[in-house]
């Protein structure tokens, strides 16, 4: 894998991580168990979705002619599609199905997140090259 392409994945799974600390710090539960523990099971099902979605929409790599613009956008769809199909997967798992108001903030904030990263790396990318 590139370097720019460890670089794109690293900072979707710090991001990914990042709002589920967030989430967890939120609800008073950063300190159940070990923490980055909690946090990575927390982060699991979105990130498996979005690497499977990401995959899919080939947007698993840099595309050095990608304007920043189109990145986000590219990224917010499949974010959708992503945040979906996380919400899916953590309802297999815990049995239960999310609350709407989680829902909400977690595809909302979550794909913020995303979508600003994104675009910031290949804004950077684009002033590089």
């Amino acid at each position: 894998m590139s370097g720019l392409r460890w670089i794109l994945w690293s900072g979707d799974l710090l991001v990914f991580l990042f709002f589920a600390a967030l989430g967890r710090a939120s609800h008073g539960l950063l300190d159940e168990g070990p923490m980055l523990w909690g946090v990575a099971r927390a982060a699991a099902p979105f990130f498996i979705a979005w690497a499977i979605v990401a995959w899919v929409a080939r947007l698993d790599r840099i595309d050095l002619t990608r304007p920043p613009g189109h990145v986000a956008l590219q990224t917010g769809f499949a974010w959708l599609g992503a945040g979906i199909l996380g919400l899916i997967l953590r309802s297999l798992i815990l049995g239960r199905p999310a609350p709407l108001p989680f829902a909400v903030i977690t595809l909302t904030g979550n794909g913020f997140l995303l979508v600003l990263w994104r675009w910031l790396l290949q804004l950077w990318i684009a002033h590089k090259h």
